[in-house]
């Protein structure tokens, strides 16, 4: 029998030799290593938040009211509906257990109304970098029903809202604390026999869980 250098080579395995094995696992690692960062890195579907909002001041883009005074308590569900690029967009669904208005069109002077409503037309946008700090857009518009007659109006008035921030991801993605600011549109959409309305900008903050 004569003995070839090819007769020393490594037997075939399913049809490759051994001496692939090793590229062969080491191309099985990165494929499952990209696979498994691409399933972290992509945003969760359902976010659940909790915001707590309050006014540093009265503008006048749409109403006349001076001096009032906004805080607010924002339950909110979001799901998303696009993820692609830099961009995931997400539709807003914000329920307000708690709204306390500071009005000043009140005989008595400035007196507190309490409030209770929900936005259910809402949308927001975030700048996706897969980062521990993302900024985002979020607008929405509801409505809002109050104890009392607002500014010397109606009891039941209208919401819009629009604003910005940035949520700080924990390492795991699953809780974020978010920071950011908004204008806040109310009144009665001339339901009443007047309607001052009320414009507010307004710091916010709060946490959201994702899952």
């Amino acid at each position: 029998m004569i003995i070839t250098k090819s007769n020393l080579s490594s037997p075939p395995i399913g049809g490759l030799r051994a001496r692939h094995l090793p590229l062969m696992c080491t191309a099985f690692a990165v494929l499952l290593f990209a696979g498994c960062a691409s399933a972290q890195d992509r945003p969760a579907v359902n976010e659940f938040t909790t915001w707590f909002g309050g006014q540093f001041a009265n503008k006048h883009a749409f109403s006349d009211t001076v001096n009032g005074r906004l805080y607010q308590v924002e339950n909110r569900y979001t799901r998303l509906i696009y993820a692609g690029g830099p961009f995931a967009v997400r539709w807003v669904f914000d329920v307000v257990p708690m709204t306390l208005v500071g009005d000043p069109w009140h005989t008595k002077g400035r007196q507190y109304a309490y409030g209770g409503g929900g936005s259910p037309i809402g949308a927001q946008v975030n700048w996706v970098h897969y980062r521990r700090v993302e900024p985002f857009l979020t607008s929405g518009g509801g409505f809002l029903y109050f104890n009392d007659r607002m500014f010397k109006a109606t009891h039941f008035n209208f919401t819009a809202q629009l604003g910005g921030g940035v949520q700080v991801f924990s390492s795991s993605r699953r809780r974020s604390f978010d920071l950011g600011c908004k204008y806040h549109h109310i009144s009665n959409a001339n339901l009443g026999n007047v309607n001052h309305g009320m414009d507010s900008l307004m710091l916010f903050a709060g946490v959201s869980f994702f899952r």
